[in-house]
């Protein structure tokens, strides 16, 4: 009972905390992969290992690894350049931050373990300013989906595991824009929020001590964010009221597999696929004509399913001290044809390095990271023509940290 009580109130503290500290999250597509200092500094690749509390987020069924109590808590924090050349330029330079929480415990059971996770693992945060070229387009845009997920995994023998999570995710949304240029210092903005469910399964097969397999399934899922839309100084145009928006989230899937040639030193691939083809279009639904009649109402998003691949590496020097490294390739989602300032992706190399540090009760992890995104030149047939014919350039270094404690 006392391991229960304390469980609850540390998540329950942390949880508050994370909430109240709301991130403004980078994009890949706009899935967030980025969850756990460990696993980032190997590229992701590290759903065959999951020997840490964030398994919960990673593969469910890697908690049978763990005994006792274990809280751990961190921060991505990322520093974003996206540069346009094209009839004007415009320049987006970004500082986001975006925490993360996980607890799990075995409650002195055997096969059994519990955990939690309160974490973002979808968003996107983009501000244009008030004078680019896609001002009438979008000046800026957040987009967060908190995830909740308690989880539990069962260890059949000493080769196979399983896991799982129902995932209770709470999504926030904000996008404005210039309203017209025909009314100068009219804005638009739509505020909305809702609530979605999904679930989580995991498997671990360690074939032996030095192979183990792995596969992962996040299910799809539906937000409907229910808010208001308004428009203001717009002349006889200013109006606001009830509006929503359905935003549908993709299914994917990843597999991996481990090799330790040292009990010290393990090598790990991942292929993790994403279905963002269930992304199509997004619709602003209002009883007033202002709005539902304006073009803008309707977001055509068309994206195409993509891939990640991930290689990481993790050696342990000793007891205390780890080395981590990693590479990602992260296809394109968005075709040319619906490309927006909104999401400017391209295809992606990732490079990562890290550390851990274990001492007693306690473990550190530190790794920064760096993103190069392929350079882009996107016609002017598309949906927004001209606004975003040009080339597209972007890069991004981030620092990720994460501290556990285990009871």
């Amino acid at each position: 009972m006392k391991k229960v009580t304390r469980l609850g109130i540390v998540v329950a503290l942390a949880g508050a905390g994370l909430l109240a500290t709301l991130p403004e999250a980078k994009a890949l597509g706009f899935r967030n992969a980025d969850q756990g200092a460990a696993a980032t500094a190997q590229g992701e690749a590290f759903i065959a290992q999951a020997d840490d509390a964030s398994a919960v987020y990673y593969n469910p069924a890697g908690l049978v690894q763990l005994t006792g109590t274990h809280v751990a808590g961190g921060s991505y924090l990322l520093f974003r350049e996206i540069d346009f050349t094209g009839a004007t330029t415009a320049k987006m330079d970004k500082f986001d931050f975006l925490p993360h929480l996980y607890a799990a415990a075995d409650f002195g059971l055997e096969k059994w373990r519990f955990g939690l996770a309160v974490n973002a693992p979808y968003g996107l945060s983009i501000d244009w300013g008030e004078n680019s070229q896609f001002q009438y387009v979008v000046t800026s845009a957040k987009l967060t989906v908190l995830n909740f997920a308690p989880t539990a995994a069962y260890q059949f023998n000493e080769h196979l595991s399983i896991g799982a999570s129902l995932n209770v995710y709470y999504g926030d949304t904000v996008q404005k824009f210039h309203y017209s240029p025909l009314l100068p210092g009219s804005r638009f903005q739509f505020d909305g929020n809702g609530t979605g469910l999904g679930a989580t399964v995991g498997l671990m097969w360690r074939i032996n001590d030095q192979h183990t397999l792995a596969a992962v399934y996040r299910s799809p899922f539906s937000i409907d964010m229910h808010g208001t839309a308004k428009t203001s100084n717009a002349g006889p145009f200013t109006t606001a009221g009830d509006a929503s928006a359905g935003f549908d989230f993709p299914q994917s899937v990843a597999v991996g597999y481990a090799f330790r040639p040292t009990k010290k030193w393990k090598l790990e691939v991942d292929i993790d696929w994403t279905n963002w083809g269930v992304l199509n279009t997004v619709r602003l639904q209002s009883a007033n004509p202002v709005f539902a009649g304006d073009p803008r109402s309707t977001i055509p998003f068309n994206w195409k399913d993509s891939f990640f691949y991930e290689f990481g590496t993790q050696y342990d020097l000793d007891e205390h001290w780890t080395l981590r490294g990693g590479y990602i390739f992260s296809e394109n989602t968005v075709p040319d044809s619906t490309f927006s300032p909104l999401v400017p992706d391209s295809d992606r190399h990732v490079f990562s390095v890290g550390f851990g540090y274990r001492s007693g009760r306690f473990e550190g992890n530190l790794t920064y990271q760096y993103s190069l995104s392929e350079n882009r030149t996107v016609p002017g047939t598309g949906a927004l023509g001209p606004t975003v014919a040009g080339k597209w350039e972007s890069d991004a270094h981030a620092i990720m940290f994460t501290s556990a404690i285990r009871f």
